[in-house]
């Protein structure tokens, strides 16, 4: 079987009609607009990175059209995690900051928190999986915030985070389906369709969804057709098959790369990808050290594995019908060089 036949494509639109809470209550969609992301640019000026949008000659070739990197691997604090951070705590009041903010991230989001928290004068507390790479704990510490472990993955992690904010009354500082950091991830998007106008399809990694929701707001809004595409490993399928089931889903997980991209998604995050993302397709997690491999050797890129999913998806011709020009956001780099050096070292 080849590579292309083992990915699978879900096109999201119609499957979710209403979004409901654990309880089975229904969710207020409270998603945020285009002029929340215009407010969110304005308010990261100096503070977030314009990233460059840079075109790959080696990719285009693959692909047979024009194929464009986005590169948050530039971006302060190594991701794109850090717009929608400094978006939704510079959003609060003073009280709200006064009081401490707590979190939960596999890394990246626990940096932006951090770097955020920092900027702005506020405490911070961020808990992560125990397994979550050494290279980005150290960064969150080294930004100032208390750092806690937890066993178990990124749901542990959000679960003891928001206990801890109900008996503290810290301000719990959600890492993808908050408004204002949904508005903040948005702002990718919004560069990219100002430094190229004419892009037709926007490849997107997904774990929660809040980037694939913020670019798909400004996608939407653009009005000329402009496809979202978001990409999970099979290993880290939770919106993939919520959205195919229409109702929130728990995967098995198993072992990945991307642990960026794992753990559950919640309902809001499910609604607004229904609304404004036009697919989601699965790669293996071999296409995702593959696609990590070529964008060093062809590019120079040192891409974690969450980051390097849209690669793997356009290496296998995942993404269906993909028109041209299409861009692909390179969320993050922020990779132990352990891991980094098995994953070159790899054959094939």
């Amino acid at each position: 079987m080849n590579r292309a036949a083992r990915a699978r494509t879900f096109h999201s639109q119609p499957a979710v009609t209403a979004a409901a809470d654990e309880a089975g209550a229904p969710v207020m969609e409270a998603f945020p607009a285009l002029a929340d992301v215009l407010v969110a640019a304005r308010r990261l000026e100096g503070v977030a990175r314009r990233t460059p949008l840079e075109r790959s000659a080696w990719l285009s070739e693959r692909a047979g059209t024009d194929v464009w990197l986005k590169l948050e691997t530039l971006q302060r604090t190594g991701s794109f995690k850090l717009r929608g951070a400094y978006n939704a705590i510079a959003s609060l009041s003073a009280e709200e900051r006064a009081r401490g903010l707590v979190t939960a991230s596999a890394g990246n989001h626990g940096q932006g928190v951090a770097l955020a928290a920092a900027l702005l004068g506020a405490r911070a507390l961020v808990f992560v999986p125990s397994s979550a790479p050494e290279a980005k704990k150290r960064r969150i510490a080294r930004h100032g915030a208390e750092l806690r472990e937890v066993q178990g993955g990124y749901d542990e992690a959000h679960h003891a985070a928001e206990a801890h904010a109900a008996r503290t009354g810290a301000t719990f500082v959600h890492a993808f389906s908050d408004p204002a950091v949904v508005a903040g991830q948005g702002t990718v998007g919004l560069e990219i369709v100002r430094d190229l106008p004419e892009v037709r399809t926007l490849v997107v990694p997904v774990g929660g969804g809040g980037i694939a929701g913020g670019i798909g707001i400004v996608a939407r809004a653009m009005g000329s057709g402009i496809r979202v595409v978001g990409v999970q490993t099979e290993e880290t399928a939770a919106m993939h098959a919520s959205l195919a089931a229409g109702r929130l889903t728990s995967p098995p997980y198993g072992e990945t790369l991307c642990e960026g991209l794992s753990g559950d998604v919640d309902a809001r995050s499910l609604a607004l990808a229904a609304r404004v993302v036009d697919g989601v397709v699965l790669v293996t997690e071999a296409a995702v050290r593959h696609a990590m491999r070529r964008l060093f050797e062809e590019e120079g890129i040192v891409a974690e594995g969450s980051a390097a999913v849209g690669v793997a998806a356009v290496l296998e011709g995942a993404v269906e019908r993909m028109a041209g020009p299409a861009a692909v956001v390179l969320t993050g780099g922020n990779v132990d060089g352990a891991r980094l050096a098995r994953v070159l070292g790899e054959d094939g």
